[in-house]
Formats: structure tokens, C-alpha cells, sequence
């Protein structure tokens, strides 16, 4: 059912590393982003609080010219003062009351960030090194080497930081040293989606990682242990394109239910008190739901905005008005939904579906992160812009 729409999506969109072989396939997008309809009568949702340019730092990715246009979701880490983030060109910066409180240059290309802790940050870079640096002052405490890359911010908890890998291998890192406590090994495919879901916690002794395999592994972090896997992701075909089922959005909990999705079509609803599955829905997607009241809310590899009965998976309403337009994840905002696009528009929608809000960042965005009452992005080019609501 899903097999001619994953096959348009790959071409479209997505860039497909081949496993094993280190290569992987860009294709542009030949279909042309909606345009963007002017509204009537917008809300005033959100305020803007700053728009801060990182330092950017200097490293490349010069030896690979589809490399130099890679677009990383790097995610920002809020503090009580403001804010840490990291710059693809290898800066991590601690912004405080709007000025910058420290800037740590960590000498690499960084793809995945920030993770925070009480006292430390963390990174990944391109080159599969793990820098923990100090909250206070940006200082280097430890630095590990991974045999391949991460590509999502790590989770710190229990004295471990959990970093999930491009090579499909999940190591927890001593908090306090860096050292490899345990490696997880997932299941590698031939070929996946270049991206990966960010590890969360669904209680204090257990992480959730969506892998490449196409299912959810819950991992205690004390030991590495595998304590229980679902499966989300269902292969649609025989050829490796359509074997594609990564799960690059990250699982969400919402009281004793957890979501996910995967690239292949399937969205799924599970009972953890049960077991159960509640339900399987369709949307094909890489990017991480959202729950609004009694709905489940995503976005698909086409742009379209689909929210679902968290209970049923029933459609409650789809928006396509946004179609081709690149875009990030939902966050909700208040009794509002909030996505990004590749414009660097943010778009505000009410429960029913219907835009009723804009504000433009004006750089292609890759994710959004709603935080007590305040918005945050950053762009591609490395500017974070933060709105109140």
C-alpha cells in the first residue's frame, strides 16, 4: 500500500546513505512548493523574544560537495539564563541574557547537539567524537571517539550519556569520564535514511531509541540491556529502496502511550501499560509527532499535516496547503500547533487544521522545539530565533 509513495518520497526529498559502502544518493526535488496564500485575518500567537547569530567556527565538509549541503538538525538547549547551541562549523555557544557567556570551538564539523545536563554539554561530531564541555565555562572535560558519527543530540541520565550512531550502534558513555560502559547493536540495513531519532527517556532507568531497523528499542541505561522492542517500520517490497523503514523521528509519550513513525507509512499508537498495540495508522514520515489534547499530530515526507485520535488513529484532518515545502516537525503551542518549513516560515495552526498565524525566520529551519512557554529554532545558516507564546 505504501510502496509507490515511499519510492516518490526517496527521490524527492531524502538523501539515502548506502551502509557499507559510505555512499549515498541526493536527489533534488522536482515538485515545487506550495505557495503560500495570504491570510484574511492572523492571530497574534507568538512574540519574538531574539534572533542571535552563533559564531560559526570553521570547519567543512569540503572533500564531498553533497556533503557541503547537508543540512544538520542541530537543536538547541535551553537554560535558566537563555540558551546553549552549537554551530555546524564546530562552535558551541552558552547564550545568556542575550550576549554570549562562552564559546568552545571543538576543532570538527558537529552533527549532533546540544545535550545538557546539570554541569555538562555534549556534541557529536562529524568525525565521531563525543565532547563533553563544562555548562559554566565551555571548557573541555572529556572527549571519546566513536567509530561513526551520531547525528542526534545525545540523552544524559543516570550517569550515562547515550549516543545512537550513524553505524546503527548505541553506546552509553560514562557521564564523568567519557569511557564506553556499553555498546547496543540494532539491526543495519543495506540502505537507510541519512538522519536518526534523538534517544528519550520513558522513566528513570529506561531509554527509547527508534533505529534504522524500523522499531523502537528500550534500553536500561545503567547496562545496555535490552528490556523490551516494537516494531513501527514494515518493509514494503523486495529492492533495498523499498525495504527503507528507519525510525529518524523520536518517539513520544504522552501519559502510559507511546508514539512513533517511520519513513515506510505506518504511524503507530501503543499502550505501555498493556503492551497493546492501540492502533496503525498511515504517514509516512522521519520527523517527531506531537500530541494536542486528544490528537496526535505529524507531518509526512510530502509536507502535509495529518492529525490522528490518539486513542484510535482515526484521521481527525489533513492539511496539504504547505505541500513540497520541506517541513520540520509539530510542536504544540498552547492550544496551537506550530511547524517550520525550508523557507524558514514558521506556520501556526489551530486544532481544526487551519493556518491562522506566520512568522519568518527567514532561513530554512530543520526542527522545532517548544519549551515552557517559548518556541526555539535554529536555521541552517545558524541563527536561533526564539518567540514567547
Amino acid at each position: 500500500m505504501y510502496q509507490g509513495f515511499v519510492k516518490t518520497a526517496l527521490v524527492a526529498t531524502m538523501a539515502v546513505v548506502m551502509v557499507g559502502c559510505g555512499g549515498k544518493i541526493i536527489e533534488k526535488d522536482p515538485r515545487k512548493p506550495a505557495k503560500l496564500v495570504k491570510l484574511e485575518a492572523p492571530v497574534a500567537v507568538l512574540s519574538p523574544v531574539s534572533s542571535i547569530k552563533l559564531e560559526q567556527g570553521t570547519s567543512t565538509f569540503k572533500r564531498n560537495k553533497a556533503k557541503a549541503k547537508d543540512v544538520v538538525d542541530l537543536q538547541v538547549a535551553p537554560t535558566a539564563e537563555g540558551f546553549i547551541a552549537a554551530s555546524r562549523g564546530g562552535v558551541v555557544s552558552a547564550i545568556s541574557h542575550g550576549q554570549t557567556a562562552w564559546s568552545s570551538n571543538v576543532n570538527d564539523a558537529i552533527t549532533s547537539g546540544v545535550a545538557v545536563s546539570n554541569d555538562t554539554v555534549v556534541v557529536g561530531t562529524r568525525q565521531g567524537k563525543i565532547v563533553a564541555l563544562d555548562v559554566a565555562s565551555g571548557q573541555t572535560r572529556w572527549t571519546a571517539q566513536l567509530p561513526s558519527a551520531s547525528l542526534a543530540p545525545a540523552l544524559i541520565s543516570g550517569g550515562k550519556v547515550v549516543v545512537s550512531t550513524n553505524s546503527s550502534v548505541i553506546y552509553g558513555l560514562n557521564l564523568a569520564t567519557g569511557a564506553i560502559d556499553w555498546q547496543y547493536t540494532t539491526q543495519a540495513p543495506t540502505v537507510s535514511i541519512r538522519g536518526m531519532a534523538k534517544p528519550i527517556l520513558v522513566d528513570a532507568k529506561t531509554a527509547l531509541v527508534g533505529a534504522s531497523d524500523g522499531r523502537i528499542h528500550a534500553i536500561d541505561i545503567a547496562t545496555g540491556s535490552p528490556a523490551w522492542v516494537r516494531r513501527v517500520g514494515l518493509a514494503t517490497g523486495s529492492g533495498d529502496i523499498a525495504k527503507l523503514r528507519d525510525v529518524d523521528g523520536a518517539p513520544i509519550v504522552a501519559g502510559n502511550h507511546l508514539y512513533a513513525t517511520a519513513y515506510s507509512g505506518q504511524v503507530v499508537g501503543y499502550d505501555m501499560a498493556t503492551g497493546r498495540t492501540m492502533f496503525v495508522s498511515e504517514l509516512a514520515s522521519t520527523n517527531t509527532l506531537t500530541v494536542l489534547g486528544s490528537a496526535l499530530i505529524g507531518t509526512n515526507v510530502d509536507g502535509e499535516i495529518v492529525a490522528f485520535n490518539r486513542l484510535s488513529g482515526e484521521e481527525l484532518w489533513k492539511n496539504s496547503e504547505l505541500k513540497f515545502r520541506g517541513l520540520t516537525n509539530p510542536v504544540a503551542i498552547g492550544q496551537y500547533i506550530a511547524v517550520g518549513d525550508k523557507d524558514g516560515v514558521v506556520h501556526i495552526l489551530d486544532n481544526t487544521g487551519k493556518i491562522i498565524s506566520r512568522v519568518d525566520a527567514k532561513n530554512e529551519l530543520t526542527s522545532l522545539q517548544a519549551i515552557g512557554n517559548r518556541l526555539y529554532a535554529q536555521s541552517a545558516n545558524g541563527v536561533v530565533s526564539v518567540w514567547q507564546f
